[in-house]
């Protein structure tokens, strides 16, 4: 298959939606042919939309090559798979499913098709993300943070809505899938969990925590290694990385007090940004379907992102309940 002739629609014209068919309407290698909303009006709203047909359903739309569903998570797995059965390769918005079960259908049938199906853990290509994994060594321990203002337009637990993102990463950047997980969180604005605290041990001895929250006035996203002999530390969202390396430890002694000084050498490094994370993503998935390689963040990196974020949320529950039961 050549790029010229790649034909692509968006699946949900919603708050992420948007962006996918902003991006996907400029990219020189794809066409977008179809956005696809039950919400018609909408969905023309859109500046793309006179470029496009707009469709209600599935059944309405023009033949395609590939698809990125940005629909709410329930509605997944039904767009997942009949898609698929169609041939068409796909990009699911994270997470890639509401829960395990539809997560392995989604896998499995991509799997028996021969569709590209990639999960869009855009984080991944996140310019900072991206430069902090090529300098990690041997990471000690990982701090993930991702704290937030209170949405009320969400209504998936923090867990399935944001902690999602940095189980991802946590795997990714520690190298693997965690052997001992635990996690608490906290409901405050909603019925569900809106903040919460994880600790992941990985079979390497890396153990990372994520701290996530929608209950905090400032939007935060920091991502903190240690190592033997370094500390890094990532500002995703100002796209800003230091190095700390210890120089110099002295003692000294006045009367009877001893007094202690440490120096260290801070390098502050820049960053190319290389373009929208977005963009980035639609690259990757457009190299995956044109090149027969695995897209960066695959169905199985996908499902394996649920499984945790499932994990976590279970854990996250069974405290609470514990908790209002003393």
């Amino acid at each position: 298959m050549t790029n010229a002739t790649l034909r692509g629609a968006v699946f949900g014209a919603g708050n992420m939606g948007r962006h996918h068919i902003r991006i996907m309407n400029d990219h020189p290698d794809v066409e977008l042919v179809a956005i696809v909303d039950p919400d018609v009006d909408r969905a023309r709203q859109h500046p793309c939309a006179a470029q496009a047909s707009v469709c209600a359903s599935i059944d309405e739309m023009p033949d395609i090559d590939l698809a990125i569903i940005a629909t709410p998570t329930q509605y997944h797995l039904e767009t997942g798979l009949s898609l698929i059965e169609r041939g068409i390769h796909l990009l699911i918005e994270k997470p890639l499913a509401g829960n395990v079960k539809d997560a392995k259908r989604l896998v499995a049938a991509a799997e028996a098709a021969d569709v590209v199906l990639a999960t869009g853990h855009v984080e991944r290509f996140n310019s900072a993300v991206n430069m902090l994994s090529r300098l990690i060594d041997e990471p000690l321990f990982i701090s993930i943070e991702r704290l937030s203002p209170y949405t009320p337009r969400i209504k998936d637990s923090v867990i399935f809505d944001l902690t999602v993102h940095d189980i991802d990463l946590a795997c990714w950047l520690a190298g693997g899938y965690p052997s001992e997980i635990a996690a608490s969180g906290a409901a405050v604005f909603s019925e569900t969990i809106d903040a919460a605290s994880s600790v992941l041990k990985f079979p390497n001895g890396c153990v990372v925590t994520l701290q996530t929250s929608r209950i905090t006035n400032d939007k935060i996203r920091r991502i903190s290694v240690s190592e033997k002999d370094r500390f890094l530390v990532a500002d995703t969202l100002f796209q800003s990385i230091e190095i700390r390396r210890q120089a110099e430890v002295s003692y000294s002694s006045k009367g009877n007090e001893l007094t202690f000084e440490q120096s260290s050498i801070v390098e502050s490094l820049s960053i190319d940004k290389g373009g929208e994370p977005l963009r980035k993503e639609l690259d990757d998935f457009l190299h995956a379907i044109t090149t027969g390689d695995s897209p960066t963040v695959d169905g199985r990196a996908g499902l394996a992102a649920v499984e945790l974020a499932h994990k976590i949320e279970t854990l996250c529950l069974s405290n609470i309940r514990n908790t209002s039961k003393k």
